[in-house]
């Protein structure tokens, strides 16, 4: 089969979407699929590369050997037009890539709304005969267009996104609750859902070589939060939990890892209003064998999101052994519910710190 995939980004920096994108390109790859992939030079977090040296990173990123990779050139960086980048050179190429029966695919896997190349992307789709499957991404829950430019988004939403949900051949929610979601304030009946898969740990490294290399104490209790430092994301509440918590566990150390999002000025004063430097260390944006690090160097994996469509370092997290405590916001919460390992807890910085609690003095083999 010849699948294309549309995605605004690829910037490995920009969280869920493109990273849940590199796993199904890869095995898509390796099941003998003819796969390309349509997306903008948009970057998703400070430092800004110039522009050759991040698409040359794209274009070498090991994920995407075996796959067609188009970057289009996007216009805009500030906030509203980063987020839509304007794209006529991705449109001429789709055009182009459509028209022509040798190049045309025999569906397209749309990657998010709300961007310039995933609003043209599906009636172009439709005008030559393309079926098309739109993945909104958790766009749609309540929580997240309540953020941002709300009214905006619910005129676009009205203007074109809801034509081109209900012309897709499929709906794809990552979670039954998106699902849900997307029927009653669609009505939709062609979601379908499909959890985000993760990769199995390949090697079994020692916890204290990984500490070793990572710089972390070797005899403390790794609490760990790995994900972008956005403000939705609520790192802070992480390092407020740990301080509240290292009386009664004199050996807890907290890493913060993810790139800078918008949060990072609030996590530094949480750190230095809880005097939780020396038991603290931050890493940025981390990828490949020093994420695989992090997982064995850590004890367990905090995530108190305000909202997550997914939340796949969840479920990574979990592949890798560690058990986890997240809050309702974070949809995944229903595999770690139902594979007991570890606890949903309730959205305060409270109950995140008796979450942790819970995990530190449970029986770990118990914990799925």
């Amino acid at each position: 089969m010849h699948i294309l995939h549309v995605i605004h980004s690829i910037d490995p920096r920009s969280g869920g979407p493109s990273h849940s994108l590199r796993g199904l390109v890869e095995e898509q790859v390796r099941r003998g699929h003819r796969v390309a992939i349509l997306t903008t030079n948009a970057q998703s977090a400070l430092p800004w590369l110039p522009d050759e040296e991040f698409r040359h990173r794209m274009l070498t990123d090991p994920h995407f050997v075996g796959a067609e990779l188009f970057i289009a050139r996007g216009y805009g960086r500030t906030r509203l037009l980063g987020r839509y980048t304007w794209t006529p050179e991705g449109k001429r190429w789709l055009r182009r890539c459509l028209r022509d029966p040798q190049s045309r695919p025999d569906i397209i896997h749309i990657h998010g709304v709300f961007s310039h190349l995933t609003t043209f992307t599906p009636r172009l789709a439709r005008r030559f005969g393309v079926p098309y499957i739109l993945r909104p991404a958790g766009t749609f829950s309540p929580k997240c267009l309540r953020m941002g430019r709300h009214n905006l988004k619910r005129w676009f939403t009205t203007l074109f996104v809801s034509k081109d949900l209900h012309l897709a051949a499929a709906v794809q929610a990552t979670t039954p609750a998106e699902a849900d979601e997307l029927e009653r304030q669609f009505g939709l009946h062609h979601v379908v859902t499909i959890p985000h898969g993760v990769h199995l740990a390949q090697t079994a490294m020692n916890p204290l070589e990984a500490r070793a290399k990572l710089g972390l104490p070797s005899e403390s209790t790794v609490v760990l939060y790995l994900s972008r430092i956005a403000p939705k994301k609520r790192a802070d509440r992480v390092v407020e939990a740990v301080a509240r918590l290292r009386h009664d566990f004199s050996n807890l150390f907290c890493v913060i890892a993810g790139p800078e999002a918008g949060a990072g000025n609030t996590l530094d004063s949480v750190v230095r209003r809880t005097n939780l430097n020396g038991q603290l260390k931050r890493f940025g944006f981390v990828q490949g064998p020093e994420k695989e690090q992090l997982f064995c160097a850590s004890d367990l994996l905090v995530l108190p999101s305000q909202s997550e469509n997914f939340g796949v370092i969840v479920v990574e997290a979990m592949a890798h052994g560690l058990p986890v405590v997240v809050t309702p916001g974070v949809a995944s919460h229903i595999y770690v519910d139902a594979a007991g390992c570890g606890f949903t807890v309730e959205d305060s910085v409270d109950a995140v710190a008796e979450g942790i609690r819970k995990v530190l003095l449970s029986d770990r083999t118990e914990l799925g």
